[in-house]
């Protein structure tokens, strides 16, 4: 179910599968010490499936299939690194591009384009507090095109710029022991 980088393979998740619950944290829990970003992304993926077990979200008029935005999430997750355009995502799930743009919002409250910029943030965030990598390796790795692109979006979407957040995130890291 899982591979080799902590990714689930298998498709559709069944409400309250606790079972792929236990199997997310159990390899999240093994891979803590060596690899703390496929460990985090296992215990995030545990808390999606697990709240989406306890609370599932209706059908909205006009929003996408659940197995439609679950092949979403994992795409873009997936594709972080490179540009990502709307017809191709769309096309993955069957949709024309308008259709898709009027049901993704519906589906998950922003537009396409803002998902995938706080998907993006969020990665950045995450290499910020576990790499030294320079702001400008973390913005290609973002798949944006440089740094000052990197520092506008991330000022915009947290209030400082990425090497201010990545001071602050270690220091706060540090003073409360959890690193």
């Amino acid at each position: 179910m899982l591979n080799a980088v902590g990714t689930i393979e298998t498709e559709p998740f069944a409400v309250g599968d606790t079972g792929m619950i236990s199997e997310l944290l159990d390899k999240a829990l093994r891979l803590f010490e060596g690899d703390r970003i496929a460990s985090r992304r296992l215990v995030e993926q545990a808390f999606t499936l697990a709240d989406r077990s306890t609370h599932p979200a209706p059908l909205a008029q006009g929003a996408l299939a659940a197995w439609q935005a679950r092949r979403i999430e994992s795409f873009v997750e997936q594709n972080l690194s490179r540009p990502i355009r709307i017809d191709a995502v769309a096309a993955l799930v069957s949709l024309s591009p308008n259709y898709f743009s009027r049901a993704f919002k519906a589906t998950f409250g922003v537009t396409f384009s803002h998902y995938v910029i706080q998907q993006r943030i969020t990665l950045a965030k995450q290499m910020l507090l576990t790499s030294d990598a320079s702001i400008a390796e973390i913005a290609l790795d973002c798949g944006l095109a440089d740094q000052s692109h990197l520092t506008r979006l991330f000022k915009r979407a947290v209030g400082s710029p990425p090497n201010a957040w990545r001071r602050a995130a270690r220091c706060d890291a540090w003073t409360t022991g959890v690193a």
